[in-house]
């Protein structure tokens, strides 16, 4: 097919007609992605959405939809990028696949062959970690340990994270359980810059993105030429959208030619558009080969007709009405992304989103299906009636719950006696000041988690943050010794919508100044 570029608002459409691709369960037109994916951005309050549909070397959909920001109103196009957030995950494995190929490392080599000082809670897990570990989410720590060492805005270095490690305790045995954690993933970007004696990023750009002739895409935002094509973060708050701030790092930034691109290289079996060979078909299997089982949702259950789920390097595989389905999803401040393989019918689907939802989930997940099932479930409906339950179950809850009701009476202690830096061993410092008669709350790590104590009861107190983007206020307990001084704090979010990876609750920040 030919491409067809309108550069204003559709970006590239190889066809204005339907698509019937072999195998195909039901025929899916263009306009009726267009309506899915505008039915999306209405119903899941999205402001943007970019989205590819490949079949071996064709693109046979690539188009954006809605606005990179509601402030401006520039229309998302497919050269707009996006945060792609743990998506980024699946470059990190590829590029161990490469160095595999090269023989320069394997899956199964100890972390501490390559990086000595890295160190776990148990010595014995520290000897026996390897690559693959870091890469399959079996470390035995729990969901999101150690991440607000990178989230919401925080900046840890790599060093930092890995001299946290001995401090965070695991809640399960050693290679027992799956529990995603990002600060592997860290690890391994370090066991990439020493092997290849580049940081992770540069060499990801080195070794995939040129060969690939990704143009848009970097791996890191320092190297965004044209900030003005960036899609901007959005976060609902009481319902009404609002932009937030980039969660910047060193991740891949994309835009949804680009993932097509990365996506045709999965289909070909690691192979380049000119035949060229850039990651063997062996390696491309092990990345696609089931390491940590996981449980399998209702949602899938009962519309996919899943039976099993597992990570493997980088990538989530299930059965999908019983074919193979390898699939990642991102989420980040502001942004969600998600793609998915049904490598047996040669088909893959990239959604790419600038808010906090599951719409790109829903998308890929919709699409797919149109091509082995001839009543294929709307997973965007799905996710709309699911919404309103878990709303309604919110509202049950606060009903139950005792409500979160200020205190009419002061604290206990002198506001000074609340004040003074905190400590934790794994995260760093905490400052808790008095300022025009109220308590401020300060992470030492970014901007972003600084807000006020509000006194409910006692020496207990809420952690109301100033972005009211964040979704995130905490629960502040102090703790007060045997002569009566506050000897420290810890901490636990409010609501159980708020994101894992705000781990509040594996803080135990002890007071070590005034």
């Amino acid at each position: 097919m030919n491409y067809i570029k309108n550069s204003i608002f559709t970006g590239i459409i190889l066809s204005q007609f339907l698509f019937t691709p072999t195998c195909f369960g039901s025929t899916l037109e263009h306009k009726q992605i267009d309506a899915l994916v505008e039915k999306a951005m209405g119903k899941l309050n999205i402001p943007g959405i970019a989205l590819a549909v490949v079949s071996g070397n064709e693109v046979l959909y690539a188009k954006g939809h809605g606005v990179q920001s509601i402030e401006t109103n520039t229309p998302v196009d497919t050269d707009t990028l996006f945060q792609v957030a743990s998506i980024s995950k699946s470059f990190l494995t590829a590029a161990f696949a490469r160095l595999v190929d090269e023989g320069k490392l394997s899956w199964d080599d100890k972390v501490i062959d390559h990086l000595p000082h890295f160190q776990m809670y148990d010595p014995w897990v520290t000897r026996e970690f390897t690559i693959r570990d870091l890469l399959t989410h079996r470390s035995g720590l729990p969901l999101g340990a150690g991440d607000l060492l990178q989230w919401p805005d925080a900046h840890a270095q790599p060093d930092e994270i890995i001299a946290a490690l001995k401090y965070l305790k695991p809640t399960s045995s050693f290679r027992s359980e799956y529990s995603y954690n990002n600060l592997m993933y860290t690890v391994a970007e370090e066991v990439i810059r020493v092997v290849t004696k580049m940081p992770w990023d540069q060499y990801v750009e080195k070794a995939l993105i040129s060969p690939l002739k990704m143009t848009g895409c970097v791996a890191s935002p320092k190297r965004i030429t044209q900030k003005d094509k960036r899609a901007i973060p959005h976060m609902a708050v009481n319902g009404q959208l609002k932009t937030t701030f980039f969660k910047d790092d060193e991740h891949i930034n994309c835009d949804i030619t680009g993932m097509a691109k990365w996506a045709q290289m999965f289909l070909s079996k690691g192979k380049l558009p000119e035949g060229q060979v850039l990651i063997t078909e062996q390696q491309q299997k092990e990345m696609w080969k089931s390491v940590t089982l996981q449980k399998v949702s209702y949602i899938d259950q009962k519309y996919a007709q899943t039976h099993f789920q597992a990570y493997g390097l980088g990538w989530r595989l299930k059965d999908f009405h019983g074919h193979l389905h390898a699939s990642h999803g991102g989420a980040v401040q502001g942004m969600t992304s998600h793609i998915a393989f049904l490598p047996e019918k040669d088909i893959a689907v990239i959604a790419l989103t600038n808010q906090w939802s599951r719409a790109a989930q829903g998308l890929t997940a919709t699409i797919l299906e149109h091509y082995i099932e001839q009543q294929p479930t709307d997973y965007i409906d799905v996710y709309i009636e699911g919404n309103k339950r878990y709303k309604e179950y919110l509202k049950q809850q606060n009903k139950a719950e005792k409500p979160l009701e200020l205190s009419s009476t002061k604290p206990p202690l002198a506001l000074s006696q609340y004040a003074g830096t905190y400590q934790d061993d794994w995260y760093g410092s905490v400052k808790v000041i008095v300022s025009d008669e109220k308590l401020l709350i300060e992470f030492s790590r970014g901007k972003a988690l600084r807000g006020a104590l509000v006194h409910l009861q006692g020496n207990r107190f809420a952690a109301k943050w100033t972005d009211r983007t964040l979704n995130a206020d905490a629960f502040v307990n102090f703790d007060v010794d045997f002569e009566g001084n506050i000897s420290g704090f810890k901490m636990k979010a409010i609501s159980r919508s708020t994101d894992f990876s705000y781990n509040f609750h594996d803080l135990n920040l002890k007071k070590v100044s005034e």
